[in-house]
């Protein structure tokens, strides 16, 4: 047996003794959905939460499911397919902005995970360099659409006038998409980039005041939801909070973890010392774009960044008009969610 998969046998042990032989029967199933095409390292604090018992403290299970993009996320959320998700704000904002019932109650990707990416080494040293280039995208119908337009105007460059926009997907083919010279720099995010670190490659990164500052990944139900199940929300989102603390401390373990709950994340060909090796870069890629709010509990809401949401996604032609964002999110639930478990009973 291997050293992680022994660790693995081992955290499956723990678990039984944190849920404290508690059965699966006991436990309420909600579902969360991820806007992503397949399973990554953003799911590791969740299952550090159902192997440590953090969900199971809570009376939770969690099933987490992965759609094709945040507006099939909110669609089955205002329609009760599902409870929760953690999508980026954009779409939830248009959707708000047109009558949507939707409540946001626990932020975590503070700051953007959506810089260009260029070639260390490479002649682009400024966005400015980005003029009449083409910039690869891991898909023209994805949030990258419209943060790289807003990235290119702080240096007064259009799309189609001054630069164009290509699909290359998110994998390998992008990365050699870039190394060949087919696209002057990428656009995809931080975790993809530390992938593509784990094969060599060394980046320059892009960013422009404007978009720094729109926050990522997030907790969010239906406001009806939340109202009538406002302790389960905060338990969820308490359980997720003290998983993704423990994958700060822990971030071997935590890794081990996220494979043990994902295993079909495992990439063929490589033994499990290499993977989980090349999993902590990229697992540090992830928390270091949601550090803990000057100040502020975990899971904070800054209204500044909601604001900046709105005026880049208007900037982008996103909004046709202003939109207060005042009530798509609460601070409310933070003081539970960074407090005790509950008690079950």
């Amino acid at each position: 047996m291997t050293p992680i998969r022994a660790l693995w046998t081992a955290a499956a042990a723990a678990v039984l003794l944190a849920c404290g032989g508690a059965s699966a029967a006991e436990l309420k199933t909600v579902t969360l959905l991820q806007p992503v095409p397949q399973i990554d390292i953003r799911n590791a604090p969740w299952a550090v939460a159902e192997q440590k018992g953090y969900l199971a403290e809570e009376g939770l299970k969690v099933q987490i499911q992965t759609v094709k993009g945040a507006s099939v996320l909110i669609q089955q959320i205002v329609n009760g397919s599902a409870q929760y998700g953690m999508p980026p704000p954009e779409n939830a904002v248009v959707a708000y902005s047109k009558g949507a019932p939707l409540k946001f109650f626990f932020g975590f990707t503070s700051r953007s995970p959506f810089p260009l990416a260029v070639l260390e080494d490479g002649p682009i040293k400024t966005i400015a360099d980005l003029k009449d280039k083409t910039i690869g995208l891991h898909s023209l119908t994805a949030v990258q659409f419209y943060t790289t337009q807003a990235i290119l105007s702080s240096a007064d460059l259009k799309l189609d006038r001054d630069f164009k926009l290509v699909d290359v997907g998110a994998g390998p083919a992008a990365l050699k998409a870039l190394q060949t010279g087919q696209v002057a720099a990428l656009a995809t995010n931080t975790l993809n980039y530390a992938g593509f670190e784990n094969r060599g490659a060394k980046f320059r990164y892009l960013m422009s005041p404007q978009v720094a500052p729109i926050f990522g990944w997030s907790m969010m139900t239906s406001s009806a939801y939340l109202e009538a199940n406002r302790a389960e929300a905060v338990g969820m989102a308490r359980a997720f909070n003290r998983g993704q603390q423990f994958c700060r401390e822990e971030p071997k373990a935590c890794i081990a973890a996220y494979y043990k709950k994902f295993p079909e994340t495992l990439p063929p060909g490589v033994s499990d010392e290499q993977a989980a090796k090349d999993q902590e870069r990229v697992l540090a890629s992830f928390l270091a774009d949601a550090p803990k709010p000057d100040g502020q509990p975990w899971g904070y809401y800054d209204p500044k960044a909601w604001t900046a949401v709105v005026d880049y996604m208007l900037a982008t032609g996103q909004l046709d008009k202003a939109v207060d964002p005042a009530g798509l999110y609460t601070n409310d639930l933070l003081a539970d969610i960074n407090g005790p478990s509950r008690p079950r009973t």
